[in-house]
């Protein structure tokens, strides 16, 4: 089994400014401005522009903030 990687420095570089695409989602970017739902770690929510969220705290899941424009914004764990 995989360790997680909670590096949140890490997932920030490697998501923040791209464009977050469902899995089999078509588009015409280059895929240096994009990532998938399948890249982020298993287990993720990703937060629209005035989602509600639960405040339930857990050191391995990984919070992805988007805009209206589905682009990362920033990403922090708990």
């Amino acid at each position: 089994m995989e360790e997680p990687n909670n590096n949140v420095a890490e997932w920030e570089q490697k998501l923040v400014g791209k464009i977050l695409l469902e899995d089999d989602a078509e588009h015409t970017l280059n895929n240096d401005e994009v990532v998938r739902i399948k890249d982020l770690p298993s287990y993720h929510r990703v937060l629209p522009p005035g989602a509600i969220m639960t405040r339930d705290y857990r050191l391995d899941r990984l919070n992805v903030f988007i805009d209206d424009n589905r682009k990362v914004e920033r990403v922090y764990y708990g």
